[in-house]
């Protein structure tokens, strides 16, 4: 039998083998195994070294690929845009030590016998050897020049920085590659590997508390989409991490799937494992195999961390969470709770230069609404301080309160009905930057007093004009009489 005649025999069965895995990966050669009357012969192989040229995309190829490279425009925008910094390993196949030379039909014999499940089991005699690594450019492309003819493992070990959740499946490739369309070999090979990448967008919100002052409980709730993966792929890794504020408690975690409760210990794992945690542990729910047998045909996990607001800072709480998902991790936005301080100074209104000790305030959302937290006191320099305050979340950074006047100062007089309610506006903060609210009071009137000497006088005074006027009538009558006895 003729070398060319045995090479067309022999390589029927390993060009079909390669046909059906490159088709998965885009890159089969078209008809190859019902062209066998047509195929290259080893015996018309020149050279002794190729080229291979990998492809890595955002979307897939529309269309089963043949070792040349894409150029129709449809199949070329199918493609999408290039990923780039994604790594693959090039291993050459070898056969009881030594490498699968293809330029040989003893070369091609062990070709037919090199399965990909032999070849990554290193069962059978079928072994590789670490050839080279490449890593694709910002377009997408990776160019492994000076193969040795021969029988080459591809795997992809890395997906750089971008968010692949299914990498492309190992696959052999030979070096040349088998042109059926023209009888002719491909000594420059370029494959298209399909990927699924992960385009999901997890968003964090933040609740608010469910009272506004420090010590209450906010709910940190993170949406999770399941990103789909590639046929014949599972879900290997489902983390999400989550770095609480130092200024806040973890007190409690419910996981859900599609709205079903999850188990702790059985579908995921929790760290910190005691709960409460303070001063915002780095919160990790890992899926165990349980759980992650759950994921397929789902469409979302919900994760709700709640905990409590320990202490003011800046008076701006943020966080973000994160999600990996095989590898491919997703970030969330960054939800922000805001709390700020409240002081109130009360003074004369006399002299405001004065602080009052001894007032007593209440604290309420709206003017008559339910109380908030307890008494609030004025100190000895007339001074009520409240730690924290809410005030909204996201962009809202104010918020407005009312305070009620419930006694007055030893001495002053206490408002009544709406003078006794003063609005104040709380701005997200921390103490030092709180700008105190200034209430007067009116000092009490006292009891009306006499005028000093009043009722005495008017009586003397009345008695000494009576005198006088009856002295000087004695005087007018003697003297008349005087006046009489002289005549």
């Amino acid at each position: 039998m003729s070398q060319q005649s045995w090479g067309r025999r022999a390589r029927r069965p390993f060009v079909a083998a390669l046909a059906v895995a490159l088709a998965v990966l885009g890159a089969a050669a078209g008809g190859a195994a019902a062209q066998a009357a047509d195929e290259p012969s080893p015996a018309n192989i020149t050279g002794t070294t190729g080229t291979l040229v990998i492809h890595k995309h955002a979307g897939n190829p529309s269309t089963a690929g043949n070792g040349r490279a894409i150029s129709d425009p449809a199949q070329v925008t199918a493609l999408g845009s290039g990923l780039g910094g994604v790594v693959f390993s090039v291993q050459r196949v070898t056969s009881g030590g030594t490498p699968i030379d293809l330029t040989t039909a003893a070369g091609w014999d062990l070709a037919t016998q090199a399965t990909l499940p032999r070849v990554q089991g290193h069962t059978d005699g079928f072994d590789v050897i670490a050839q080279t690594t490449a890593t694709t450019l910002p377009d997408g492309s990776a160019t492994i020049p000076n193969l040795p003819y021969g029988l080459y493992l591809v795997t992809e070990t890395s997906p750089g920085p971008n968010p692949v959740v299914s990498p492309g499946q190992p696959f052999l490739v030979s070096v040349p590659y088998p042109s059926s369309t023209d009888s002719t070999w491909l000594y420059t090979v370029n494959v298209y590997p399909k990927n699924k990448l992960n385009t999901t967008t997890p968003e964090k919100t933040v609740s608010d508390p469910n009272a506004p002052v420090l010590g209450s409980t906010v709910h940190w709730t993170i949406t999770a989409p399941i990103p789909e993966l590639a046929a014949g792929d599972t879900y290997r890794k489902f983390v999400v991490t989550d770095q609480l504020d130092p200024r806040l408690t973890l007190t409690g975690a419910v996981l859900t799937l599609d709205g079903a409760p999850l188990a702790a210990g059985t579908d995921y794992t929790l760290s910190p494992t005691t709960l409460p945690a303070a001063s915002g542990p780095n919160v990790v729910i890992t899926f165990t195999a349980t759980g992650l047998g759950k994921l397929a045909g789902k469409t979302a996990v919900g994760v709700d961390l709640a905990t409590t607001v320990d202490s003011l800072g800046d008076g701006k709480i943020t966080n973000t969470a994160f999600v990996n998902v095989n590898d491919s991790v997703r970030q969330t936005g960054t939800p922000q709770t805001n709390w700020g301080p409240l002081q109130i100074i009360k003074v004369s209104a006399a002299d405001t230069s004065k602080t009052l000790a001894g007032a007593q305030f209440t604290l309420h959302e709206t003017k008559g609404g339910p109380q908030v937290g307890g008494v609030l006191n004025t100190d000895g320099q007339g001074r009520i301080s409240v730690a924290g305050l809410w005030v909204g979340n996201g962009g809202t950074l104010t918020r407005s309160y009312w305070v009620h006047e419930t006694q007055a100062p030893a001495g002053y007089a206490l408002p009544a009905g709406d003078a006794a309610w003063t609005q104040v506006t709380v701005t997200a903060g921390d103490a030092a930057s709180v700008v105190p609210v200034q209430v007067q009071n009116a000092q009490q009137n006292g009891p009306n007093l006499p005028l000093t000497g009043s009722t005495g006088t008017a009586m003397f005074l009345g008695g000494g004009a009576a005198l006088i006027l009856a002295a000087a009538g004695g005087a007018i009558v003697l003297a008349r009489r005087r006046r009489s006895a002289a005549e």
